[in-house]
């Protein structure tokens, strides 16, 4: 397929956008002011090219991108461009971004376009996403929308893979809605580049009927293009979307299984708990670690009418569960300053789940969130603590405030707690014992039982 009807409709677009005013007989060097005489007729047109790339020069490859005649010398200086690694001079960095960006506007060779898009792609995602800022601005008045919308649809036909690459992102970026049953043919183009970004601008779009055939690429013999698939249902965000992505949790690929549970924790219902928490057990602690955020986000998200089903059903659920596999989790997130409301929807939780095997370690955190400058996770912890009533939680409230730990507040709210675990009969959970001292480890024990003697 030959791209001229598009490549001079694309021209038309740009008009001058990219265009200077050269010397199209002399380049300056920017890193050291040195005058070079263009030439497109070098003495040998099998190594020059090569030589410039060796020596990072790019401006005169850029020069070659820009002015010569051959197409074979463009393509190839816009190929170079793509492979230097690194280019230290931060001027010759976005000149030679734009040259390959004009390149892919206004040539009028397609391989050299294709060979610009492609080193735009090798430049890193910056620069590639430069130009499909480009071409996502096209247009202005609704008919020119949709002629360049018509235009980049095209494009996913093209011969060179890089057309239909840039072709399906800018797309995505664009919004472009009346392209989505030429995106979804694009999810099965025999490159995995292509696939992979019309995954993503599925994604973007949004728009229902693109689910069943992302769902198919969950399955793709890519992992870019499985893990691009599962990315865009998550994006998708609903139900029918989300959906598909309980199977994924059981994946083989780590990749996919995080992808998978981390998006299910925007579903805004029960469905995805029992999964979630079976991922709790998975063998890579980062997908337990998700499962688990997942599950807080849940429980942070929910509407006022799902909200207590989605508790009771969380509680229920992390009661089955491996403890092993729950507290130390709720635990690291409720000691984590960075994300308050999960920490405060752990520290509920710890007050439901503990049992007796993790008790010690959920009051020491409890108590630390008794003086946090948050005042609501303080005023939480306070009024979650007596859900561990018990003789050690008196024992450690008691050590508390003889210590005098914390600030004024922070023991202000260990005496509240105390005051209610201690009414009644409870006052005498640890108190009538013969010999009771505060302690807080086994050498403080030793040494008050010393200091009697």
């Amino acid at each position: 397929m030959t791209l001229d009807r598009p490549a001079v409709m694309l021209d038309q677009y740009c008009g001058n956008m990219f265009k200077t005013k050269q010397n199209r007989d002399e380049v300056t060097n920017t890193n050291t002011g040195v005058a070079w005489v263009f030439n497109d007729e070098p003495g040998d047109n099998e190594t020059f090219l090569y030589k410039l790339e060796r020596e990072s020069e790019v401006q005169k490859l850029i020069a070659h991108l820009k002015r010569s005649r051959k197409n074979y010398v463009r393509r190839r200086a816009a190929t170079m461009l793509g492979n230097i690694a690194e280019i230290s001079n931060p001027n010759e960095r976005r000149q030679a971004v734009k040259a390959l960006v004009s390149a892919i506007k206004t040539d009028e060779d397609d391989s050299v376009r294709a060979a610009a898009i492609d080193a735009l792609y090798q430049r890193g995602e910056d620069a590639f996403d430069y130009l499909v800022a480009e071409l996502a601005e096209m247009g202005g008045s609704e008919a020119t929308e949709r002629t360049a919308t018509t235009l980049l649809t095209e494009w996913l036909s093209a011969d060179h893979l890089e057309f239909r690459m840039v072709a399906a992102t800018a797309l995505g970026e664009r919004g472009a809605t009346a392209a989505v049953p030429d995106l979804v043919r694009a999810l099965t183009d025999p490159a995995p580049r292509v696939r992979t970004r019309a995954a993503q601008a599925c994604g973007r779009l949004s728009d229902p009927r693109v689910v069943p055939p992302l769902s198919e690429r969950l399955s793709d013999d890519r992992q870019q293009v499985r893990e691009a698939a599962a990315n865009a249902l998550g994006a998708i965000g609903t139900d029918r979307a989300l959906a598909e992505l309980v199977p994924v949790t059981q994946a083989d690929e780590e990749g996919l299984r995080l992808i998978a549970v981390d998006e299910l924790g925007q579903f805004g219902s029960v469905k995805p708990i029992v999964v979630l928490v079976d991922a709790l057990d998975d063998d890579s602690t980062t997908v337990q670690r998700a499962a688990m955020l997942s599950l807080l986000e849940l429980l942070t998200t929910a509407s006022t009418e799902e909200l207590e089903l989605i508790r009771g059903t969380v509680v229920d659920e992390l009661a089955r569960a491996d403890v092993q596999a729950t507290v130390p989790a709720l635990l690291d997130i409720a000691a984590d300053g960075t994300r308050r409301r999960y920490r405060q929807t752990a520290i509920w939780l710890l007050s439901r789940i503990t049992g007796d095997r993790y008790r010690s370690e959920v009051i020491d955190c409890l108590l630390s969130a008794l003086d946090k400058p948050d005042e609501e996770t303080a005023q939480l912890a306070e009024a979650v603590l007596p859900e561990l009533r018990s003789p050690e939680l008196e024992k450690r409230l008691r050590v508390y405030l003889s210590r005098e730990r914390g600030s004024e507040e922070a023991r202000g709210r260990a005496q509240a707690v105390l005051d209610e675990i201690c009414d009644g009969s409870s006052g005498e959970l640890v108190t009538t014992g013969v010999d009771y001292t505060y302690v807080d480890s086994p050498a403080d024990y030793t040494n008050q039982h010393s200091s009697r003697d």
